[in-house]
This record gives structure tokens, C-alpha cells and sequence, in this order.
């Protein structure tokens, strides 16, 4: 996780959202999910090796005052990712009813595209292991999903997966896609300009967009709805 940029980046929006546009923000993911349920954000974990004193929730550590998350949790999570190297940050969750949602926030298209770093064969085989069981339950073949450009999409299916299939946890993702959110040359200024992208990232992945929806959710609140 990098430092929070001042006044732009999907980090700092999100923030700004949720402390000062929380309603909009709040009415989008409603909109979104097709529910007016109450929705209770998780606060955020401290960090004091961060600037702004706060961190992100890391993999399954947002379940740890569940009664069966050492005994049960844990274990399944280690048989099921690498415990080295750095696993899933969340930029965000929240839970509707008994459902958590899982948020991935976006401010330029670069951030949507990104490779695996794994360099361990223990490593690398745990993942593709992973990747097999997430595309079977997603009915996907002749994917190798590992060497592909969206492998962070890739990985936070396989998360989705581990929590509805492994762990009976109802779980879904939140894209969070932040239109004039960057304030430089690579930001994205149009929820269409959003939409190609996702589209982009379902292609390399061979999912069905229709399918997915009901695992995915895509918002795209405008940073600075003035500019034109």
C-alpha cells in the first residue's frame, strides 16, 4: 500500500467520500446492489508506519472476531493462498445484512491492469491452484489467468470464491472507479471510459459480464462533477 496522495488518487477520494460525500456515495452502492439495507462501513485498521496513521484490511484479517476464524478460517486460508509475499489489500469493506463487500477503488486505468510478481514455484502453484477451482466454479476453461494483465481481478475472484464456497461467508466485490479522481494526464473523465475497462479486464479473463453481476459491482462517482 502506498502513502495517500494529497488531493487526489483512489486512496484520497475514497477517503474524501466517505467523510464527505458519504450519502452520494452510499446511494450509488444502493443503486447499485439493487437495496436500500443499511450499509456499515468497517473502519479502518490503524497503521502507524503510515503518514495518515491508518492502514487497509489484509486478506481474511477482517473476519478475525469471527468464533471460527483461528480454528477453521485461518487454516482453510493457508491450504488455499501462498502466506508469503503480500496478499490482498482491500481499499475498503463494508457489509449489507449478513453479505460483506469487498472494494477495490480505481482513480486511472493503469491501476486495472497489473501483472503476478510471485517468484516462488511453491508459490506460483498454490495461485494456479487457486485460479483452477475459482474458474471451475465460474464455469471458465483454457484460462491462464496467472499470466495475464488483470491478475489483481483474477485474485480477488479467487478471495470471492474462497469465502462463498470454502468458508460459506456470502461475499462480493465493489469496484469503485473514480471519474476526474487523479488530476493528471492518465485519469479517467467518463463512467463509459470506465465501462471499456472493466469490459477489458472481463475479455482477458473469459468472463461472462451478465453472469458476473452477481459478484460484481461497478460504481463510478464523479470527483469533481464541475469539470467539463
Amino acid at each position: 500500500m502506498a502513502e495517500i496522495g494529497l488531493g487526489y488518487g483512489s486512496e484520497f477520494q475514497l477517503m474524501r467520500f466517505l467523510g464527505h460525500h458519504r450519502n452520494e456515495l452510499n446511494d450509488l452502492i444502493h443503486k447499485a446492489t439493487n437495496t436500500n439495507e443499511l450499509i456499515e462501513w468497517l473502519d479502518f485498521p490503524y497503521n502507524d508506519k503510515k503518514k495518515s496513521g491508518d492502514g487497509e484490511w489484509i486478506g481474511i484479517e477482517c473476519f478475525s472476531k469471527l468464533s471460527n476464524y483461528k480454528e477453521e478460517i485461518c487454516e482453510k486460508w493457508k491450504d488455499f493462498w501462498p502466506q508469503k509475499g503480500s496478499s490482498m489489500n482491500w481499499d475498503g469493506i463494508f457489509k449489507i445484512k449478513d453479505t460483506w463487500y469487498f472494494v477495490e477503488a480505481k482513480a486511472r486505468k493503469e491501476e486495472s491492469f497489473q501483472k503476478c510478481n510471485a517468484s516462488s514455484q511453491k508459490s506460483i502453484k498454490k495461485i494456479n491452484s487457486a485460479f483452477g477451482k475459482t474458474q471451475n466454479w465460474l464455469d471458465i476453461t483454457d484460462r491462464d489467468w496467472i499470466k495475464t494483465n488483470c491478475y489483481q481481478l483474477a485474485n480477488r475472484l479467487a478471495f470471492i470464491y474462497f469465502c462463498n464456497e470454502i468458508c460459506e461467508i456470502n461475499a462480493k466485490l465493489l469496484y469503485i472507479g473514480f471519474v476526474n479522481g487523479y488530476r493528471m494526464k492518465d485519469e479517467v473523465h467518463s463512467s463509459n471510459e470506465w465501462e471499456e475497462i472493466w469490459k477489458e479486464e472481463m475479455k482477458c479473463l473469459g468472463l461472462d459480464i451478465e453472469k458476473m453481476s452477481q459478484y460484481i459491482y461497478f460504481i463510478h462517482p464523479d470527483c469533481n462533477p464541475k469539470v467539463k
